[in-house]
């Protein structure tokens, strides 16, 4: 007789088993994300998960694993945030015509924008992208570079459908991208160590009035 899948209080075993690895999961971001995933233990998470340690076991081989879930989790956030305002449109919210370079100055200003903005109104999740993943080991580096690609070709994406007749070999797609991802992640870092000085709209406005440069500078089309 088998005892899988056997309510108890209330719930079957693999809902339990959610629970727990639900619980496991915010412990590691609530660990990670303040004292830090080199200064985490099996034991820390699971004391501030309030389960036994074994319990960790059940659903994570090691805390590295806990750590790629909770990476998972944080970068699912921040591509919401940051794809979120950087969709081109075809004009203005009342129908005007949106001046040249206007529409991929809205795709990069959404970028920025919601990069600053998840940074500061999610520090905890903000700790483990900008600083906790790092070096961790080969494994993560590449989950790390993963996402980092993913989100910079959509990024590339949007901004090639925002200028006219500007169609992206891959090869640009992906340099462009990386340009984007890579120059948003230093200025966050540097904004998040700086203790969010200057205060975000002002770093916002002057992030915007340099990339207005690049575009007038002509980065309209291909070769």
């Amino acid at each position: 007789m088998t005892t899988r899948g056997r309510p108890y209080a209330g719930a079957s075993r693999e809902a339990r088993e959610s629970a727990r690895r639900e619980q496991i999961i915010a412990a590691g971001i609530e660990l990670f994300g303040t004292q830090g995933y080199r200064a985490a233990t099996v034991g820390a998470v699971c004391e501030r998960a309030g389960l036994n340690k074994r319990y960790f076991y059940e659903s994570f081989a090691a805390l590295e694993d806990l750590l790629v879930e909770v990476y998972e989790r944080v970068v699912a956030d921040l591509r919401a945030a940051v794809l979120a305002g950087g969709g081109a449109d075809s004009g203005g919210s009342d129908g005007a015509t949106v001046a040249p370079g206007g529409e991929a100055m809205a795709v990069l200003r959404g970028f920025m924008g919601g990069f600053l903005g998840w940074a500061q109104d999610n520090p905890i999740f903000a700790r483990v992208h900008l600083f906790e993943v790092l070096g961790v080991s080969a494994r993560i580096d590449e989950l790390y570079r993963r996402h980092g690609r993913v989100i910079g070709g959509e990024l590339a994406d949007s901004l090639a459908a925002a200028i006219s007749n500007s169609g992206l070999s891959d090869t640009r797609r992906r340099v462009l991208g990386d340009l984007l991802v890579g120059a948003g992640i230093q200025i966050v870092v540097d904004w998040v160590i700086g203790d969010y000085q200057p205060p975000k709209q002002e770093l916002l406005t002057e992030v915007e009035s340099t990339l207005d440069w690049v575009l007038t500078a002509g980065m309209g089309g291909e070769d």
